[in-house]
């Protein structure tokens, strides 16, 4: 520590040795940054204060009927936004930046400089903003200003219009394209329906069920024609029954000739008792009994089987029984035929049903989304529509100027004071690190210690300074000088404290 205290001192030693490069580069750099400092154009700064109130009775009310958003959030985004391109450009309009600019270059420069001036901060407390802007106008900032804060008004209440204009035109577009959607899915289910409407399953049966529902009228229909040929064949058994009972009866059928027959055997019987074949009573009674039977015979033959059956209750009964059921067997095999016409077509079609049940599936889930979506598009139209109309009414954010912007009468900058300042401590340690350059390039030696160790040399003896060898009276002629310039220096860093911050006397210069 104390060989660095040694080293300190020793460094100390050699810039005051030096000291002349301290004034002579103060006396450089100070007055040239002192002038700079001075003549540097005054700034004014202009500012509003703002607060936006968010609170709105509507809210509540309105709460699920129209579309909310955070008034905050979008405050917030406004201010962030402020210093846009689109912004800048009304910006700078309203304060004739497009006139003050001759070329594009010009107008793009006054564009960066509102950009890189205006200032929106939040002042502490929620929806309180500060808008400010610094320049060598006063007017100017003024103007400034307050266009900004007209922009930061109005935007959010044309952005609030543009959103909800934009929402609505975006949402009356996707409802007409969804409508039209709408309409071609109805139209391509109704088609497909209307070209499938024998293999669609119902609401209480389907096509499988329609398949084993055929089968069995079918089975029935065969069942009742197998019954009806059965009750015909045994219908015309019993009506051949009744043709030879009616055939049987012809011959037993009693006729007028019977009697006289009986009576002539009988007589022909005596006769042949008591006489031969060749007696004329014989002859002639045969002849008689020929007769008679001839009689009879033709007799009988008058009387048919068919007049005979004509007065047959059974045998007409049996007749109708078998034309009703030669009409029901007719129907019937028509009914069977047309069961399996149906039966084979079903069975035709049977390996498309699945496609047709999906296909059918796809369309209606095709149609229910659309359905869902064009609803869901329509109650948000709706909400949009009443958010449009609430926000025509009334506004979410109210706006009030707390501080209206005002032309500056004192310049806020810039910071004389602490740039003159600044300035002496440049030139001063300027002047420091050239001493310092200086002193180790050209060392000198000022103890006997510092002596030894440049040269090597021993040193038996020191010799001080006498008056008589004018060294003495050099020294106190440079520090003299050394303090004069020093206090001349200071002299004229204190009048140009005075010059600058003095607005009176700064006005005189300027």
């Amino acid at each position: 520590m104390q060989e660095q205290v040694k080293l300190l001192a020793y460094y100390l030693q050699g810039i005051w040795l030096q000291r002349r490069y301290i004034l002579i580069l103060a006396w450089i750099i100070c007055p040239i940054g002192w002038i700079g400092v001075t003549l540097l154009p005054n700034q004014y700064t202009s500012e509003a204060k703002v607060y936006a109130d968010t609170q709105s009775i509507l809210g509540p009310l309105l709460r699920g009927l129209a579309i909310q958003t955070d008034p905050s959030q979008r405050l917030e985004l406004m201010a962030k936004t402020l210093l846009n391109t689109r912004n800048l450009e009304v910006i700078g309009n309203e304060v004739d930046a497009n006139i003050r600019a001759t070329t594009p270059e010009e107008y793009e420069e006054l564009l960066n400089d509102l950009k890189s001036g205006i200032i929106i901060r939040s002042a502490g407390r929620n929806n309180l903003y500060t808008i400010s802007y610094t320049g060598e106008n006063p007017v100017f900032a003024k103007n400034v200003v307050q266009a900004a804060l007209n922009v930061f008004i109005e935007s959010s209440l044309g952005d609030k219009r543009l959103d909800a204009e934009q929402a609505r035109y975006v949402i009356n577009d996707q409802i007409e394209y969804y409508e039209n959607r709408l309409v071609e899915a109805e139209k391509d289910l109704a088609d497909f329906k209307r070209e499938y409407i024998g293999l669609l399953p119902g609401s209480d049966q389907s096509y499988y069920s329609n398949l084993e529902s055929e089968k069995s009228d079918l089975e029935q229909a065969e069942l009742a024609l197998k019954e009806a040929r059965s009750g015909v064949a045994r219908a015309k058994l019993q009506l051949e029954e009744e043709k030879q009972n009616a055939l049987s009866q012809i011959f037993t059928i009693q006729t007028e000739y019977d009697a006289r027959i009986e009576a002539v055997e009988m007589r022909l019987d005596e006769l042949l008792f008591r006489y031969t074949q060749k007696h004329p009573d014989v002859v002639e009674t045969k002849r008689q009994l020929l007769e008679l039977k001839q009689l009879k015979s033709q007799s009988v033959k008058n009387i048919t089987v068919d007049n005979s059956l004509n007065d047959n209750l059974v045998y007409q009964d049996l007749k109708i029984s078998i034309y009703r059921l030669n009409n029901e067997i007719a129907s019937l095999e028509v009914r069977v035929e047309n069961h399996k016409a149906k039966i084979d077509e079903y069975q035709s079609k049977l390996d498309i049903v699945p496609d047709v049940e999906a296909m059918l599936t796809s369309l209606t889930r095709n149609y229910e989304v659309t359905k869902g979506k064009y609803l869901e598009l329509m109650s948000r139209g709706e909400t949009a529509s009443i958010s449009n109309s609430v926000g025509n009414a009334s506004e979410d954010i109210k706006f009030k100027i707390i501080e209206p912007p005002s032309i500056p009468t004192s310049p806020s900058g810039p910071n004389r004071l602490l740039l003159l300042l600044a300035v002496l401590v440049a030139g001063v340690g300027a002047g420091f690190g050239v001493s310092f350059i200086m002193s180790q390039m050209y060392p000198v030696a000022t103890s006997p210690n510092q002596l030894y160790q440049m040269t090597g040399v021993p040193v038996f003896g020191v010799v001080s300074a006498t008056a008589c060898s004018g060294l003495l009276a050099a020294e106190k002629k440079r520090l003299m000088v050394f303090i004069f310039m020093t206090l001349m220096l200071l002299s004229v860093l204190f009048m140009l404290l005075v010059i600058n911050t003095v607005p009176s006397i700064y006005s005189m210069i300027r």
